[in-house]
């Protein structure tokens, strides 16, 4: 398995986040669940909109814009073995 951490493609078992990340700590970031079945996420505009809203209800910088993230979680997707997939957001403000 692969994940996407900090701008880089990382085996999950290599994945380490560092002990002083605010989201770690105080649990002070957002998250967002998108269910991926036959490698398509599901109402991927809806979940990138809800993801911008917890962002801008306590402040959060978002990384990217709903473009970059839809292009970043198709290659993710495409990187993956499995066809159906649970996609996991976690943005802290690091």
């Amino acid at each position: 398995m692969t994940v996407y951490l900090n701008g880089d493609y990382v085996p999950l078992s290599e994945a380490r986040v560092p002990v002083l990340d605010r989201g770690f700590i105080f649990g002070d970031g957002i998250y967002e669940v998108v269910p991926v079945y036959g490698r398509k996420p599901l109402r991927l505009a809806q979940h990138l909109a809800r993801l911008q809203n917890s962002c801008d209800a306590i402040r959060l910088s978002n990384p990217h814009t709903a473009e970059q993230w839809t292009a970043l979680i198709g290659d993710f997707i495409a990187r993956q073995d499995f066809a159906d997939q649970n996609l996991y957001l976690h943005l802290t403000r690091g």
